[in-house]
C-alpha cells in the first residue's frame, strides 16, 4: 500500500460508519489529511463527538499503525479504498458506495456475472436443501454466489456453492477476520479459500444490528440478481430486496407454503411483481433473455453457462454424463438444477410412466441420482462421474 493507503485502512479500521469517513475525507481532503488534523478540528469542522475525536487522536502514533498493518498481513486481509483498480466496480455504481473494504481471499472477475442467494437465520430442512441445490445450479454454471454467511440460508448457499467447486462471495456485517457466528469458522475458512470474504469493517468490530442493512446493500451491489428463500413478514432479508431494486437488479422469489411463516415474506414478494422461480436455470435464462448478461446455453444438457470462463466447474466443461443413455441425459438435465417428481418427470422429459421408471431405477443404480422423498427424485450431491 501507498502511504494514502495507510491512512485510509487506520481510517476505515477507527471509523465504522461510511457516511463519517466520507464526510472526514471531504472536509479534511484525504485519509492523510484526516491522521493530521488536531483532535478540536476532527470534534469541530469534522463533526466527530468529543469521544470519537479523542479515541481517533489517540490512535495516530507510528506504533498503532505498524501494529494495524501487522494484523491485516498476518491475517491475509487486503484493504481496497475505492479509487484502487481492485475495488469492486459494481459497488462503485450504489448508492451510498462504500469507500473502503476489507478482503479476505480473492475477487471474482468483474465481467463474470454474480447472483445472490438470501433468506432468514431460522431457515427449515426444505429451505437450506433449496438453498444448497440453488447454490450448486449457480456453480455448475460458472457464476459466482454472494451471500452473508449467517446461519440458516446464507451457510447452505455457501456450502452448495461449494459443493460445485464454484466461487463463494461472502459479505459480513461485523469485522472482517472472524466468522459471524462462530459456528461458521469452517465454512469461513473454505470460502476464503476458494472464494472471498468481504467487510466494511476492520478486525475486531463486532457484529451490531445497524451494520446488517449496510451488508445487505453491498450483497445486493456485487450481485445482478438476488434470489430469495425463505424470508419472514419482516425480515433482513427484504433490506436486501429492496436494495437490489434500487440498485435496478432482477429479484426472483422461491415461493412457499401459505402456512409457513417463513414463506410469508417470499409470497408477499410474489404479490408484488417478484418474479416466481423453482429452479436455477429460471434465473440464468431470465439474465441472459432479460438483462442482457453474458451468459449461453450452449451446454449437452441445454442448461446456461458463463460464456465468458467460468469460476469453477461448468457444464460446458464437464463430461459428467458419458455412461449415461439418452433417455438418461434427458431426466439427468431436469434433475441437475433441482429435484423433481415423478410426475413432473413425465411431463417434462415426454416419457411414458414405465419408461421413465426403467431410467429412474437405471440413473439411482449407476450413482447419478437419489430418491429423497416418496416419488421426488435429486441428482446426488456427490457427482464425481
Amino acid at each position: 500500500m501507498c502511504p494514502e493507503e495507510y491512512y485510509a485502512a487506520w481510517l476505515c479500521c477507527l471509523v465504522t460508519e461510511n457516511v463519517m469517513r466520507k464526510r472526514l475525507v471531504a472536509v479534511f481532503g484525504s485519509p492523510g489529511g484526516v491522521y493530521s488534523a488536531s483532535e478540536e478540528e476532527l470534534c469541530g469542522i469534522g463533526g466527530l463527538t468529543g469521544d470519537a475525536a479523542r479515541k481517533l487522536a489517540s490512535a495516530r502514533d507510528a506504533a498503532f499503525l505498524d501494529r494495524l498493518l501487522t494484523r491485516l498481513e498476518k491475517g491475509g486481509i487486503r484493504f481496497l479504498w475505492h479509487d484502487s483498480e481492485e475495488f469492486p466496480k459494481r459497488l462503485r455504481r450504489i448508492p451510498d458506495a462504500p469507500v473502503g473494504l476489507f478482503l479476505q481471499g480473492r475477487l471474482p472477475k468483474a465481467e463474470i456475472p454474480a447472483i445472490a442467494i438470501v433468506g432468514t437465520r431460522q431457515s427449515t430442512p426444505y429451505g437450506e436443501f433449496v438453498a444448497r441445490q440453488f447454490g450448486q445450479g449457480f456453480a455448475d454454471s460458472g457464476v459466482p454466489v454472494v451471500s452473508g454467511l449467517a446461519l440458516g440460508i446464507d451457510a447452505a448457499a455457501h456450502k452448495g456453492c461449494l459443493l460445485g467447486e464454484g466461487f463463494p462471495v461472502a459479505v459480513l456485517g461485523s469485522g472482517i477476520g472472524a466468522p459471524y457466528p462462530r459456528n461458521n469458522t469452517v465454512l469461513y475458512r473454505n470460502v476464503t479459500d476458494r472464494g472471498c470474504v468481504i467487510s466494511e469493517y476492520g478486525p475486531g468490530v463486532p457484529a451490531l444490528s445497524h451494520h446488517f442493512p449496510n451488508r445487505n446493500r453491498l450483497i445486493a451491489g456485487l450481485s445482478d440478481g438476488v434470489v430469495v428463500v425463505e424470508a419472514k413478514a419482516k425480515s433482513g432479508t427484504l433490506i436486501t430486496v429492496d436494495r437490489a431494486l434500487e440498485q435496478g437488479k432482477g429479484v426472483y422469489v422461491i415461493p412457499g407454503r401459505v402456512t409457513d411463516q417463513n414463506s410469508i415474506g417470499c409470497n408477499q414478494l410474489i404479490r408484488e411483481g417478484a418474479q416466481l422461480v423453482t429452479d436455477p436455470g429460471e434465473v440464468l435464462a431470465d439474465l441472459s433473455t432479460q438483462r442482457g448478461l453474458p451468459l449461453s446455453s450452449e451446454t449437452e444438457d441445454g442448461s446456461y453457462c458463463f460464456a465468458g470462463g467460468s469460476a469453477g466447474k461448468s457444464p460446458c466443461d464437464k463430461n459428467t454424463k458419458k455412461s449415461l443413455a439418452s433417455d438418461e441425459k434427458i431426466v439427468y438435465a431436469f434433475l441437475r438444477l433441482s429435484p423433481k417428481h415423478f410426475d413432473q418427470l413425465v411431463w417434462e422429459s415426454g416419457l411414458t410412466p414405465s419408461e421413465l421408471a426403467d431410467v429412474l431405477d437405471s440413473m439411482e443404480r449407476k450413482g447419478f441420482i437419489e430418491r429423497i422423498s416418496a416419488g421426488c427424485y435429486s441428482v446426488k450431491d456427490t457427482d464425481t462421474q
